[in-house]
């Protein structure tokens, strides 16, 4: 796709994003940019996974926003923001620039990276309506639903199903059975390292007022929440770059390897 299409298509995508609220004005223009970078390199069929898991990841969030039987302290209520949007988009626009240089390269990455982000979205987002408690991934430790590195059954099948379908897509746009498997694979790997990266290194909050485990230094509630786990420098959105450029890597690692 040329350039001046992709960035009015991609403009036209974020801009309506942003009248449904599913972005913030920062997120719109993010989301704009790693939509071009996205629609140059790697199409039509680039573009649908993009738009795969942007919408279905959006629905979800608004769906349990707008749920009063989530218990969740801190479901978000607006759209997303420029850091989480480049959290998780970055690799993909990574691997659809490599597209145009080197294609069996760039759609393991593209596709590693974007089943990584749509098995983590899916298996929070749909991981929130289990009936047993979260617990989390490196000790086994009851906690929260919404605490990162907390897992259950439910949001760890979600999580597969969101890369199968993802990858599944992806085959039948014709990308490859090898890269949609390697795909499979490496967004159900790097859905669990972003687990164990949230239990492990994310920084966690309390909030003494509310009685609640958080993500932020600065609860809703108004007051400032006291760190007990992690580090302050490691946030989610971090967390997530992180696991998707894994699971881009491990997918691209993978086809090399088998190729």
């Amino acid at each position: 796709m040329n350039l001046p299409l992709a960035a009015t298509l991609a403009a036209a995508l974020a801009v309506t994003a942003r009248t449904l609220d599913w972005l913030t004005t920062d997120g719109m223009l993010a989301a704009a940019l790693v939509g071009t970078a996205v629609f140059v390199g790697a199409d039509i069929a680039g573009a649908a996974l993009l738009a795969l898991f942007f919408v279905s990841g959006s629905l979800l969030s608004r769906m349990n926003a707008q749920s009063e039987r989530i218990d969740h302290p801190d479901v978000p209520g607006r759209g997303r923001t420029a850091a989480q949007v480049l959290a998780n988009g970055l690799w993909p626009a990574v691997g659809a620039i490599l597209v145009g240089f080197n294609s069996s390269l760039g759609w393991p990455v593209l596709v590693g990276a974007l089943a990584t982000a749509q098995a983590d979205t899916w298996a929070t987002e749909i991981g929130v309506h289990a009936r047993t408690r979260p617990r989390l991934i490196t000790s086994g430790r009851p906690v929260p639903h919404g605490t990162s590195g907390g897992v259950t059954v439910l949001g760890t099948a979600a999580g597969i199903a969101g890369a199968t379908t993802l990858t599944g897509i992806a085959w039948i746009l014709g990308i490859g059975t090898m890269v949609a498997f390697t795909g499979l694979v490496a967004g159900t790997l790097g859905m669990l390292s972003d687990s164990i990266l949230g239990a492990a290194a994310q920084g966690v909050y309390y909030c003494d007022a509310c009685a609640v485990e958080i993500e932020q230094p600065l609860h809703r509630c108004g007051r400032h929440a006291r760190r007990y786990r992690g580090s302050p420098v490691i946030t989610n959105d971090t967390v997530n770059f992180i696991s998707t450029g894994m699971g881009a890597l491990a997918a691209a690692g993978a086809w090399l390897w088998w190729s």
